[in-house]
């Protein structure tokens, strides 16, 4: 039993040490090394030449230990034993254990640096914090705009390249291939550092260099169930450790943009954080977008144009001083690549967005030109100002009273609408419905959630239903029969709501590609065909329903993109919030009869003046058929003196303001 006891004292004991780490572990081997060198130089003593003292039997056993080549110069039995013996404790202790000890460290080093501990050095770079569905494509699209970005770095002083840093919960080796295969990000993966760690740890931020960075960008996270609440919560506390992050009070905070899903938590999140910080409201701006869609079916193109850097038009801001004064007739017309949207009034950090503004309206000096052109060159080349230009007000523009009527009269609709699945942003898209007060919408919803359970969630949300006349089906959207039970003709526009409740975005849209698989095989002799809308959860299934009917928002990529535009110019928000709400201008479709023009050919410059005289701008032509195979139905900010061959059923993309 003594034995037993003195055994477990000596593992215990090693083992402590063992535990401690590489430098403890070296000094137990290089001890055990010097005891089997000792009681080897102890046996050997008088066995050797003669005058050899204990020191060179010691250090002769240590060389027998360390080194097999040894083993044949030795004479005499006893000693040859004792050779023996040290040589193979050698390759035992020596070799096998020190070489262990150093190839567990190395690897432990290795694994270290791999999983992204180190904190980076570096300055004027965009951090994205999180690793969701959602970081490839925000990814992309920040190298699809990479010249903005590096216009957005040498205004803060930095004239380098684009790097950016991801903190990532679980940085796994799987997360790095996916950047190396991916056709965009893998031509700048030396550009994209990956860090490990919590982005609701401070000291895990500061692996990214957060405080030396250009922008911080807060992509929401989601989860299977309540995740308005919990990814918000977590994005709030992200802003209170990035505020927590200056060392003094004079110490300036970064530029930070945030996703918040649920609009209730706007108001926390910005009292959480102290410096320059734009929220965006997820399920707020989808909603707008799936509404705007509803009401002008075919948007859905133009949102990917408008959004994306790589896709025809986008926004730019156009600034220069000397157009301090000028009026808005006068430089409209001065911008002959880029059709002009309005203006984005600045007042320190506040930003007013005046879209499609009145022409007589006079400009100051802190004044940007919001333009919608192929790209930045083309938004900053300018011509010089037309001597004696005459510019109408609004009072003498082509509309008359009975017209102004005509037109508010509209704007007003009456839809009946399925919106099939039930998410977090169902109440956000009724609330959205409601804000348009002059219409009525008689909506169905069709979910397997219980009727009670969605009005204790509408209730929650404090949400009535002026303009609505809601009705409640409980049915599963993958149940062809129960498809079979509704009169589908009734409808004008069916809303096909990707679940939230799922594991993930893969099975959210599989389970909307069904029901929407069904839905085309039901509507296939229908009298009336409604229009069919899709929200997509997967980045990846942008391309999966090809050329077949209906529109697709995938929110995660608008939300991305959005992301990324505001992180570059953060005066772009108020624009497209304006934009996309309600009681603002709109973008909308316009007949040649409206406009008075007959199929046949005509420019896009005189289609624009037509646009100005009646109070709105054009932004393009929306062919019903394209004039050839190569051309997408959508041509924006066509080139002014290229001949447009119209006809009867092709429509005219407006920006228009309705009277109220």
């Amino acid at each position: 039993m003594m034995r037993t006891n003195l055994l477990n004292r000596l593992r215990y004991f090693l083992e402590r040490q063992f535990v401690r780490g590489t430098q403890y572990q070296l000094l137990v081997m290089a001890a055990l090394v010097g005891l089997i060198s000792v009681l080897g130089g102890v046996l050997a003593l008088g066995t050797g030449e003669t005058g050899e003292n204990i020191l060179d039997s010691i250090w002769w056993a240590f060389l027998r230990l360390t080194d097999p080549g040894y083993l044949g110069d030795d004479e005499g039995v006893w000693r040859r034993i004792v050779s023996t013996i040290l040589t193979v404790s050698g390759y035992v202790v020596f070799m096998g254990a020190l070489i262990a000890i150093l190839t567990q460290w190395l690897s432990g080093q290795m694994r270290s640096l791999e999983r992204g501990f180190t904190p980076v050095s570096l300055k004027h770079h965009i951090v994205v914090l999180g690793w969701t569905d959602s970081t490839l494509p925000l990814l992309r699209e920040l190298w699809m705009a990479e010249g903005g970005a590096k216009r957005f770095l040498f205004r803060l002083g930095a004239s380098g390249r684009l790097r950016v840093v991801v903190l990532a919960d679980d940085l796994r080796p799987e997360l790095a291939e996916e950047l190396r295969s991916d056709p965009v990000l893998g031509k700048h993966f030396n550009e994209i550092i990956l860090r490990s760690g919590s982005s609701l740890n401070s000291e895990h931020l500061q692996r990214a260099a957060c405080q030396q960075a250009a922008a911080i960008i807060v992509p929401a996270k989601t989860f299977a169930q309540d995740s308005s609440v919990s990814a918000d919560v977590e994005t709030i506390k992200v802003l209170l450790a990035l505020n927590g992050q200056a060392n003094t009070v004079t110490t300036a905070l970064p530029y930070v943009v945030a996703e918040i899903q649920s609009p209730h938590k706007v108001a926390i999140a910005r009292r959480a954080y102290h410096g320059p910080l734009e929220i965006i409201s997820g399920d707020c701006t989808i909603s707008r977008l799936m509404v705007q869609n509803i009401r002008h079916p075919g948007l859905s193109s133009i949102y990917l144009e408008l959004f994306s850097h790589h896709l025809g038009q986008s926004f730019y801001l156009h600034r220069d001083p000397a157009l301090a004064g000028q009026l808005v007739g006068q430089i409209r017309s001065r911008f002959p690549q880029a059709c002009f949207c309005g203006l984005i009034r600045s007042q320190g950090d506040q930003f007013t967005a005046m879209l499609n503004p009145a022409a007589d309206l006079p400009l100051t000096a802190d004044d940007a030109v919001l333009l919608l052109a192929a790209d930045y060159q083309q938004a900053q080349h300018r011509l010089p100002p037309t001597p004696g230009l005459v510019v109408k007000t609004k009072s003498s523009k082509l509309l008359q009273p009975e017209q102004i009527q005509q037109k508010a009269q509209q704007k007003i609709q009456e839809k009946s609408i399925l919106i099939a699945g039930w998410s977090r942003k169902v109440p956000a898209l009724l609330r959205e419905f409601t804000s348009y007060r002059h219409d009525h919408y008689h909506i169905t919803i069709m979910s397997s959630r219980t009727v009670a359970e969605r009005e204790q969630l509408l209730a929650a949300e404090n949400l009535d239903h002026p303009g609505i006349t809601l009705k409640h089906i409980v049915a599963e959207v993958t149940n062809e029969v129960e498809w079979q039970h509704l009169v589908l003709a009734n409808f004008d526009s069916i809303v096909l709501m990707s679940s939230d409740r799922l594991g993930s975005g893969e099975e959210a849209d599989a389970r909307s590609i069904v029901g929407y698989l069904q839905l085309e095989n039901l509507l296939q002799h229908a009298r009336k065909q409604p229009q069919l809308l899709l929200e997509f959860s997967d980045p990846s299934n942008e391309r999966l329903l090809g050329h077949r009917a209906g529109e697709v928002i995938i929110s995660p990529l608008m939300l991305s993109h959005l992301l990324i535009h505001v992180a570059l110019r953060r005066e772009l928000l108020v624009a497209i919030n304006d934009l996309f709400s309600a009681g603002g201008p709109e973008i909308s479709f316009r007949s040649l009869a409206d406009y008075k023009l007959q199929p046949g050919t005509t420019s896009f410059g005189s289609i624009r003046q037509q646009a100005w005289d009646q109070g709105e701008i054009a932004l393009g032509i929306y062919y019903a058929t394209p004039p050839s195979t190569a051309q997408k139905p959508l041509q924006l900010n066509p080139d002014l003196s290229q001949p447009l061959q119209l006809k009867p059923n092709d429509l005219i993309v407006v920006l228009e303001t309705y009277p109220d």
